[in-house]
């Protein structure tokens, strides 16, 4: 099941996405942990924006996932990549869940959003949240180089758009 988030989450989610940021600094994969002084105010970020996480809640003995979702059909750069009107950037989630997990989340956040088209980067070194992406329907846009690493642009198309928005992002030279 999945849940927008309540301010009590916020500790919780904080906690979650401050340790998996711990473990990619580990691995040298950037993450926003700097832009925070600590986990308590990020803590404080989530609980100003709460409306904008949701909380994946399920039955079993699976732990608890969540997403940061921003809409981004209106953004004038993602205008003109040719993102639909109805399309969500998914900015934070609990990527570092066995691959199952994420899958399980991904596909409850797929059923929860049947109207949006959802655009998902991911580091590519991260091959469960990866797999689990590709299973539950997103499609590769490209490859985004950085100076450690990639980052691999996946799209759930809504709009029938991927292959359009996958030459404005080329010719853009986001992706290759």
């Amino acid at each position: 099941m999945i849940r927008s988030a309540t301010i009590s989450d916020s500790e919780p989610i904080a906690k979650a996405l401050w340790s998996i940021w711990r473990q990619f600094k580990v691995q040298q994969i950037p993450s926003p942990m700097h832009r925070y002084a600590s986990p308590e105010s990020l803590t404080q970020e989530i609980q100003n924006n709460v409306s904008n996480w949701l909380v994946c809640e399920s039955l079993d003995s699976e732990p608890p996932g969540f997403f940061l979702l921003s809409p981004v059909g209106d953004d004038k750069t993602y205008k003109r990549w040719r993102f639909p009107e109805h399309s969500v950037l998914i900015e934070h989630f609990a990527c570092l869940f066995p691959g199952e997990t994420i899958l399980h989340h991904l596909q409850l956040l797929v059923s929860y959003l049947p109207q949006e088209s959802i655009l998902l980067c991911i580091p590519s070194s991260l091959r469960d949240a990866y797999w689990a992406a590709l299973k539950s329907g997103f499609q590769q846009l490209g490859d985004c180089q950085l100076i450690v690493g990639s980052v691999v642009w996946l799209f759930l198309d809504r709009a029938g758009r991927r292959d359009e928005i996958q030459a404005e992002l080329r010719r853009a030279k986001v992706v290759t």
